[in-house]
């Protein structure tokens, strides 16, 4: 009896000094994962906007067609980067973006990872063709080219086209190996 009288006595010291014990220990995890959380936000953040202000400008030039034992062999796309002092604008950011949402739907990745989708039409494609005849864009004649292919289902390039596109994007994941069938 007595030895059980006195575990009380220090069970009720220990609670009056350190009453809140259990709710401490919680809030200062949940405290704890969320700095974690938010630093971990702050450079991720902090990463992809330095990325997107990185861009670097390119410039197509589609090779002329070869003819090869008397059959017609559309070549590939060759890319041209410029110095990084260049920076592409917001305005043909978002072109490339659209249309390389575009081409994703005809494409099959090397790692099987596809960002984003968008249906190709030819109202879409028009209107991105309007769009870029007015810009001051340095590849706009590709650009153009690419669309006036795809408004009429021409996606045999379609290979080359997203990889151009791709890597204006700064592509790292989803580089186009084939069309899908």
């Amino acid at each position: 009896m007595k030895q059980y009288k006195q575990d009380e006595e220090s069970m009720g010291v220990k609670g009056k000094i350190f009453p809140l014990r259990g709710k401490w220990l919680a809030v200062c995890s949940v405290l704890l994962v969320l700095v974690i959380i938010g630093t971990g936000s702050y450079f991720i953040t902090e990463k992809k906007l330095s990325a997107v202000e990185s861009t670097t400008v390119v410039e197509a030039s589609p090779l002329k067609k070869a003819v090869v034992n008397k059959a017609v062999v559309n070549s590939a796309v060759v890319i041209k980067q410029y110095d990084s002092s260049k920076k592409i604008s917001k305005e043909e950011l978002a072109v490339y973006n659209k249309m390389h949402k575009m081409i994703n739907t005809k494409i099959v990745a090397e790692d099987g990872k596809i960002w984003g989708e968008v249906a190709i039409t030819p109202e879409k494609c028009q209107a991105l063709i309007k769009d870029i005849t007015k810009s001051g864009y340095s590849d706009k004649d590709t650009l153009i080219q690419f669309l006036a292919r795809w408004k009429d289902n021409n996606f045999s390039s379609g290979v080359d086209e997203h990889n151009y596109l791709w890597d204006g994007l700064d592509g790292t994941i989803g580089k186009a190996e084939s069309l899908r069938p």
